[in-house]
């Protein structure tokens, strides 16, 4: 069984609700300073929300306390090592060298251990940037604005990863049409993991993983089926 991290993406459709869509996205990109396999890497917007949702949005991630997490009112801290920060500052860096456009943070690298990044989000990502593709396992995030459901399905696969994913709509039955067509191992609706179940089966698709742990599901990843019969109805009689 392997979990092998992902490039998650939230989609937020067209009738969601704005105040919500906000605090699903700064939640799922920021959690643990963006370094789980869970974290937001792509928030998928429709364009009609995207010039309400992305000032606010930026606002609210400038927002996050950052700096020595055993202070318990920071939000973001440091990554795991000097490799990992320079990993992500990396990322964005080739993507600002690119052309694209950063709404907040820079990518330079802080803090006396060369560690810290402050928060970054970023739009105008296109394919010939590192960033898109790859997963961030840090405190980035990237908006790309669509143009519809249709297109936010697409961008939402366009990635080699399947892990989980979430969506914000109004509207459930418009949010499970986009979910069955979204592929990844988990998805959250108006939820982006705060409603989530440990006993529920956990792991990805794609290059995301294989199998799945927690619960039964976990049990069945390392159970091998047999077929035993048993004939009770005295000697059988077979045909040669």
């Amino acid at each position: 069984m392997l979990e092998l991290g992902g490039k998650n993406p939230l989609i937020i459709l067209e009738d969601a609700d704005p105040d919500l869509a906000v605090d699903a996205a700064v939640f799922g990109a920021f959690m643990n300073s963006g370094r789980l396999c869970m974290s937001t890497d792509r928030i998928i917007i429709h364009k009609s929300l995207a010039g309400r949702f992305i000032p606010r949005y930026v606002e609210r991630v400038k927002a996050l306390t950052v700096g020595d997490p055993a202070d318990p009112a920071t939000i973001v801290g440091p990554l795991i090592n000097t490799r990992g920060a320079q990993r992500i500052s990396a990322l964005v860096k080739d993507a600002a060298a690119k052309g694209a456009t950063l709404l907040t943070g820079d990518g330079a690298i802080e803090g006396p251990n060369g560690t810290l990044i402050r928060p970054v989000v970023l739009t105008n990502v296109t394919t010939d940037m590192d960033i898109f593709a790859s997963e961030i396992f840090g405190p980035a995030a990237v908006i790309h604005p669509v143009d519809s459901a249709e297109a936010a399905i697409d961008m939402a696969n366009n990635t080699e990863y399947g892990l989980t994913g979430g969506v914000i709509s109004r509207d459930v039955n418009a949010a499970l049409d986009v979910v069955s067509r979204v592929r990844s191992g988990i998805i959250h609706i108006n939820d982006q993991g705060i409603g989530d179940e440990p006993m529920a089966p956990f792991g990805g698709v794609k290059n995301s993983g294989y199998g799945k742990f927690g619960g039964t599901a976990g049990i069945a990843s390392f159970t091998e089926q047999r077929w035993v019969t048993i004939q009770h109805s005295g000697r059988p009689t077979y045909p040669f």
